[in-house]
């Protein structure tokens, strides 16, 4: 029987009572003088310098098998589903939230 814990919840105002919001400030001054931490690489970093290369080929006849497989002999463990979907993801644009509110409600809701 599999047993789920619950967290208990956190009671806001007793914390921003204990908080020591002097000693907050300064951590977070110390923190914006470094550099962030750098974010883990994802297949879409590692193919970017190089997936109109691979669509072009792709579009010429290669197979994602066979474009995954000397991607992996070359040292680049992929798998062809996952270049797939890379590749065929066209590149997502957000239209700007400002663009929703300028319509009146009328033409918003057409």
């Amino acid at each position: 029987m599999k047993t789920t814990t619950t967290n208990p919840r956190i009671d806001y105002t007793e914390l921003a009572a204990q908080l020591n919001y002097a000693a907050l400030e300064r951590k977070l001054a110390q923190l914006g003088e470094q550099e962030p931490p750098k974010k883990r690489k994802l297949v879409r970093d590692v193919l970017a310098p190089v997936a109109a290369r691979l669509r072009e080929l792709h579009a010429k006849g290669w197979t994602y098998e066979q474009l995954a497989k000397e991607l992996n002999d070359f040292g680049l463990p992929l798998k062809p589903a996952t270049l797939r979907d890379y590749l065929s993801k066209p590149k997502a644009r957000r239209a700007p939230h400002s663009s929703r509110i300028d319509k009146p409600a009328a033409q918003r809701t057409a």
